[in-house]
């Protein structure tokens, strides 16, 4: 097949997916709508710092972006920026801008066209496109918290007849509550890690104020808001107070929550509230010995494939995907949400046993390897939708 995936952010799982499709004989053109003012020269496992700033569909050489091309090295996969003056400004240029480059790609015939996103720019790429053999893949469907509201082009893929992937039982199941959407048109396939991510890091320790940096690290990282559930956190610590000297805890994200100022507080934590670059997160996931993500609500998330390419297991909720991710006791430990007494025993068991540890650490090391987060597997099971 003759694919074309254009990829609205999500490129650490996209990317992924285009080599494994070319890995199985499909020719893959990828496409990453970008900006051209205030480019930041790449995005999460993504980088392209030597590109010709200009509009349209650019291919890029392995001098524009050696890491992503030698990734690629010797399959049949092509990436192009796909450019527009700036997501946000504009309009009514951009909207002209990217009918011109949906055009280019309707008029190269591929046989499937993936869209990846759900940002409202997505739906002028719809509307060029919808008539094609089009296949959306949705992260997100709406908000997190009360009744579902899809977003205006999760409504346009359900009226047009626009096959679907969802990444998760969880939201496929939450998909299917829309009205009009259709079963025969709609599967769930997940992604599996992030391998893009580690091709830009530098190995440079972020320097942490801890006076003991043997004792296990406990991260909770990420855009922090209210869903995520700090406040069970906060209640979990005030549970584990004769423990504050066995281990360290850091906070890492942009954000506010009301319990940020208790975090900082604490003689074992370390709060960085600001935005973390890609360097920058994975080194603080190195360091660390176990992820926490005592969340109220969920779809699925992008940490727990990130993550486990350093072996690194998990505390969670049961919400979203992550029961369907994590297996407790074999890489994380699984509690009820909204439950800090539970959720602070999971940290104390981790944090005065070395075998559980380790035992989670080596089965999160083995994530992605023969299980359905294997990019062999989901690649096969791409090709069978798009057909």
């Amino acid at each position: 097949m003759r694919i074309a995936i254009i990829s609205f952010f999500h490129t650490e799982s996209s990317l992924c997916l285009a080599k494994y499709l070319a890995k199985q004989g499909h020719v893959v053109d990828y496409y990453f709508v970008a900006n051209l003012l205030h480019d930041r020269r790449g995005t999460s496992g993504f980088e392209y710092p030597k590109a010709k700033r200009t509009l349209g569909n650019h291919q890029l050489s392995r001098e524009e972006a050696p890491e992503i091309i030698d990734y690629m090295e010797g399959l049949p996969v092509r990436i192009f920026l796909s450019r527009i003056v700036h997501h946000d400004r504009y309009p009514w240029l951009n909207k002209m801008l990217m009918r011109l480059n949906m055009l280019q790609v309707k008029h190269r015939h591929y046989d499937a066209i993936n869209i990846v996103g759900q940002i409202s720019w997505i739906m002028e790429a719809h509307r060029v496109l919808k008539d094609e053999n089009l296949i959306h893949t949705f992260h997100e469907l709406g908000s997190h918290d009360g009744p579902l509201q899809p977003k205006p082009i999760v409504q346009a893929a359900i009226s047009d007849g626009s096959k679907v992937i969802l990444h998760s039982a969880a939201t496929y199941q939450r998909f299917l509550t829309i009205p009009g959407a259709d079963p025969a048109k709609t599967t769930m396939i997940p992604f599996g890690k992030f391998e893009t991510l580690p091709l830009y890091v530098k190995h440079q320790e972020v320097a942490l104020p801890f006076k003991d940096l043997s004792k296990p690290l406990l991260l909770f990282y990420g855009y922090i808001l209210p869903y995520k559930g700090l406040d069970v956190l906060a209640e979990a610590m005030k549970q584990l107070q004769s423990d504050w000297d066995k281990f360290n805890l850091v906070i890492a994200g942009n954000g506010s929550d009301p319990t940020l100022p208790f975090f900082q507080s604490l003689p074992n934590a370390h709060v960085i509230n600001r935005f973390l670059s890609n360097d920058e997160m994975m080194n603080l996931i190195r360091q660390s010995s176990i992820i926490l993500l005592p969340y109220h609500t969920a779809s699925q998330t992008g940490i727990i494939p990130t993550c486990t390419l350093y072996g690194k297991p998990f505390i969670a909720t049961r919400v979203g995907a992550f029961p369907e991710s994590l297996r407790d006791g074999y890489n994380g430990l699984l509690v009820d949400p909204n439950d800090p007494v539970a959720f602070a025993e999971a940290m104390h068991r981790v944090i005065t046993d070395a075998s559980l540890l380790a035992t989670l650490s080596e089965g999160a090391s083995q994530y992605g390897n023969g299980d359905a987060f294997d990019w062999e597997q989901i690649a096969e099971k791409t090709i069978k939708f798009f057909k």
